[in-house]
């Protein structure tokens, strides 16, 4: 179909409505993230352009944001006396300077450079000279090489090349994991280009047709597209999209992606519909009995172990931060770097005392931490945690302190991981699958509720707010507010805990 017909097609089968807002559209130019938003899910892209209002916003993709435009600076240090081309809101314009610069600075790295092909807009990261033509750097800030980076580079490739000019490689900057920072404002290192040329040319054929699709997809209907992995980590369509669930969908069986896949493909949409004898997995059985019971499933293994953890028990939660661009000395991107602890402790007969620490200077935290804990936990007692999470940080923590290695790893020899008790001794059909701590929570002690919480409701508001924290330009009446909620918060996470052992 050729592009004319393609269009002619496309207002034929749209109401008035519609298609007055799909003119509207289609009179600005396509971008290569609308593209790209529409292979991942062509539903999230119909809802973006036609019933934005419906969006939440996502706290992971506001720091995923962050991330790449810090690593962006960074990988423009490797290119000095390189032009930005500006004009975010103004593609015309932005698209008139990039010409303009590569006619007057052929010389010059161009940094953001606008280019139009076939109603594509893209804007290329980095470009830098070499000879007759330029080699093109896209920036991740990623540890690694992803297929959809490459299915990236190549709609960038195609209106690049489109727009006449020659690009000799193709390669993608992405962080380098091993790197340490020393400390000294020296970053060289901290990305690591990969050179993908051959990869990328090799997906330009489809890059048509992904425009046909993009157009398709914006013509008609909102698509009919199940929720699955392309969902993560928060679409910010999830809760529109879940109103058409039953409200115990197969989804929500944990890890069974090919069997959630087929039982759908067989017209099964609620977990109380499945067949006896279908699931196979214990934990999907426990669901399945639990759900259609409308009953909670709890062993009696659960009150008798926890009644053997002895007194005093010390529950215990941390809150870290994994910058992309280290910004301690000794430390590498994407590293889990704890700043905040909670600790509950129990006494026998009930009585119960709150200890935290939460470092707001900016400075590096680690040693101040390990302190206050391995003062706070005593020398006896189970420490309770919620997953391996705890027990990976403190590992991580002996090697910022090796002289305090020995109390370390005698915490990590008192941790007791209550998460592997109740997923294999405790369901409640309100927890729909998980048995995150919010989602038992609730099934437990009702009166306390995450949601109640100001702003910092789970681990990636935390971090948002510990970046306020430590920005200096935050002033000082917010900066309070965000230390208050960050306390409440992981002061909760420990308060459940207490509350799970205690009701069973």
């Amino acid at each position: 179909m050729t592009e004319r017909n393609d269009l002619e097609h496309t207002a034929s089968v749209m109401d008035s409505t519609q298609a007055n807002t799909y003119n509207r559209r289609m009179t600005a130019y396509v971008t290569k993230s609308q593209i790209m938003l529409g292979l991942r899910c062509p539903k999230r892209l119909w809802l973006q352009a036609y019933q934005p209002e419906l969006a939440e916003p996502s706290a992971t993709s506001q720091l995923t944001i962050e991330n790449g435009i810090e690593v962006g600076r960074m990988a423009r240090l490797n290119y000095p006396h390189g032009r930005l081309v500006g004009h975010v809101e103004q593609p015309d314009l932005a698209v008139a300077e990039t010409k303009e610069l590569l006619v007057h600075q052929p010389a010059s790295p161009l940094f953001e450079a606008a280019f139009v092909h076939a109603g594509t807009l893209v804007r290329a990261d980095i470009l830098v000279p070499d000879g007759d033509a330029w080699r093109m750097v896209e920036v991740k800030s990623s540890g690694s090489v992803k297929d959809h980076h490459l299915r990236d580079c190549a709609i960038q490739l195609w209106v690049v090349e489109g727009a006449g000019v020659s690009i000799s490689t193709v390669s993608i900057a992405h962080v380098d994991t091993s790197f340490v920072y020393a400390g000294d404002g020296d970053y060289a290192g901290l990305l690591v280009e990969e050179d993908v040329t051959e990869q990328v040319r090799a997906l330009l054929e489809d890059v048509p047709d992904r425009l046909v699709n993009h157009r398709h997809t914006l013509a008609n209907g909102e698509p009919d597209i199940r929720i699955g992995a392309q969902c993560k980590p928060e679409c910010p369509f999830m809760s529109h999209c879940e109103k058409a669930l039953p409200e115990f969908p197969v989804s929500i069986l944990p890890n069974g992606r090919t069997l959630i896949t087929d039982l759908q493909d067989a017209g099964i949409a609620d977990v109380r519909d499945i067949p006896e004898g279908v699931l196979k997995n214990a934990r999907h059985i426990t669901v399945w009995q639990a759900t259609r019971a409308n009953e909670p499933f709890i062993s009696d293994e659960l009150a008798l172990e926890f009644g053997k953890l002895p007194f005093p028990r010390f529950y215990l939660d941390f809150e870290t931060i994994n910058f992309v661009v280290p910004r301690w000395k000794g430390t590498r991107p994407h590293q889990q770097l704890p700043f905040q602890w909670s600790c509950h402790i129990e006494r026998e007969g009930g009585g119960l005392t709150h200890r935290e620490f939460l470092d707001t200077t900016g400075d590096v935290p680690m040693r101040r931490f390990a302190e206050s804990l391995i003062a706070a936990v005593e020398a006896d007692g189970p420490i309770i945690v919620y997953g391996s999470f705890e027990s990976t940080i403190i590992k991580g923590l002996i090697g910022f302190c090796p002289d305090l290695e020995q109390q370390l790893t005698e915490i990590l020899d008192r941790l007791v991981n209550l998460l592997p008790w109740l997923q294999n001794h405790y369901y409640h059909p309100n927890m729909k699958g998980s048995w995150s701590i919010k989602a038992v929570l609730p099934t437990v002690a009702p009166h306390l509720d995450y949601t109640q919480l100001e702003d910092v409701q789970n681990g990636t508001l935390a971090q948002l707010a510990y970046l306020g924290i430590i920005d200096p330009s935050t002033e000082p009446d917010e900066r309070e507010q965000k230390i208050r909620n960050l306390l409440k918060y992981c002061e909760l996470d420990t308060q459940a805990m207490v509350e799970v052992v205690r009701y069973f």
